[in-house]
């Protein structure tokens, strides 16, 4: 489950790097323990900083950067500072899709726009920094493949998390072709919100550990507070939490590939019908005619749904796709909900900073995503969190003037 739309060397050459780093920060390149190469490649004299709306906009950016040859074509890091982990893959995209950059842009959304960078090699290492009330994948490092399914022929992982699981997007590996690996770790920052603290000599080590050069820094501005944008939809008929029932997926109880594989064929038909009663719904305002002697489990629940949305608001009002959009992101747990306090600000503010200070080697671009118009991050803070973020980044690094895509109509990003 994650958000959708509502409305992440060759030893002792690392010296181009420190050109982008400010001196007395960040302790620089620990090049005997970084990983690949960056022969060939160019240097920003100042770190690029990208900032824009919705979060897959900054795809036309870190292309542009690997077109240019500033970030390398596969096997970068990336860093991802977010509320929500945004590794779904657009479920019915054909996978040679991601070697046409204009229909993969057409195609990505909010929450499926980094691994389909995956699949065509440009990261290798995905690390998803969280704040401590995001629980849809728990902190851990593990390894999986990602390729194409040799039936579907779309793309495919053999990771058996819930996250993946519940969006029908596991297969096993012997069903997958022109695989490739990928490290995944996640770890958690902001931990004194719950009377913790954060062990940055632990993550230090893991960074070190998974870590290659170049790298991309992205950061979601809805890491500092975030929203769901769901819990206030039809309110008054409490939707949201009628449709925990409706789109229920339990948590997974085992790791056995042949259950998981039963497991995610059942989900895709719960979704598969769902999509189609809601679809339906949309379309000509009332249910469709049934098939067989009696209506299904799922049709009944829509039903009773749909009644109840009818006591409240007017037909016309209501858009049953983004019903099922919201329903979507129900599965054994919720969307992060989290409005920080001005205190809860300042400490997530300070872990940032620490974990700036313990990354091994400044980033080559830096993006960064306000997720403020589809209701992610709070608008009443989004301005103030911006400032301070970017102004936090320019201590650490030495950061060229912002690129404020978000202004500028034209889509400056696309390349």
């Amino acid at each position: 489950m994650d958000r959708t739309m509502y409305g992440k060397v060759e030893h002792g050459t690392l010296q181009p790097y420190q050109c982008t780093l400010k001196k007395g920060t960040s302790p620089g390149c620990e090049s005997g323990k970084l990983k690949n190469t960056i022969a060939g490649l160019r240097c920003h004299p100042k770190i690029p900083v990208y900032v824009v709306e919705y979060h897959h906009e900054v795809l036309p950016f870190i292309y542009r950067n690997i077109g240019s040859k500033h970030l390398s074509l596969e096997g970068m890091t990336f860093v991802h500072l977010d509320s929500h982990p945004d590794m779904l893959i657009p479920k019915d995209m054909p996978a040679e899709t991601v070697y046409d950059k204009h229909k993969l842009f057409a195609s990505i959304s909010i929450e499926n726009w980094l691994m389909p960078g995956v699949y065509a090699g440009h990261y290798k290492n995905l690390i998803w920094v969280k704040p401590p009330w995001a629980s849809q994948i728990d902190d851990g490092e593990q390894t999986f493949l990602i390729g194409k399914h040799k039936l579907k022929e779309t793309i495919r992982l053999e990771c058996k998390e819930n996250y993946f699981v519940s969006e029908c997007l596991f297969a096993p590996a012997e069903d997958l072709e022109n695989v490739r690996e990928a490290n995944l770790t996640v770890l958690t920052l902001g931990k004194k919100i719950n009377e913790n603290s954060d062990d940055f000599t632990a993550i230090r080590k893991q960074l070190l550990n998974k870590f290659s050069l170049p790298y991309i820094l992205d950061i979601d501005l809805d890491f500092f507070s975030t929203s769901n944008p769901f819990k206030s939809l039809y309110s008054l008929a409490s939707l949201y939490d009628r449709l925990k029932d409706v789109y229920y997926f339990p948590s997974l109880q085992t790791k056995d590939t042949e259950k998981i594989v039963e497991i995610t064929k059942k989900r895709e038909e719960q979704i598969d019908e769902l999509e189609r009663l809601f679809k339906y719904l949309e379309e000509h305002r009332e249910m469709p005619p049934y098939q067989g002697k009696e209506p299904t489990e799922l049709y009944r629940k829509v039903d009773a749904l749909k009644d109840i949305v009818l006591q409240y608001y007017h037909d016309g009002d209501i858009d049953w796709e983004l019903v099922h959009d919201a329903g979507s992101t129900c599965d054994c747990t919720d969307l992060p909900h989290h409005v920080s306090s001005e205190k809860e600000l300042d400490i997530m503010f300070e872990s940032f900073k620490n974990f700036l200070g313990v990354l091994p080697c400044p980033p080559t671009i830096i993006t960064i995503s306000r997720s403020t118009e589809d209701d992610y991050t709070p608008c009443e803070n989004v301005e103030a969190i911006q400032e301070k973020v970017i102004n936090i980044l320019s201590e650490f690094f030495s950061c060229d003037e912002p690129v404020l895509n978000y202004l500028d109509d034209s889509s400056e990003g696309d390349i």
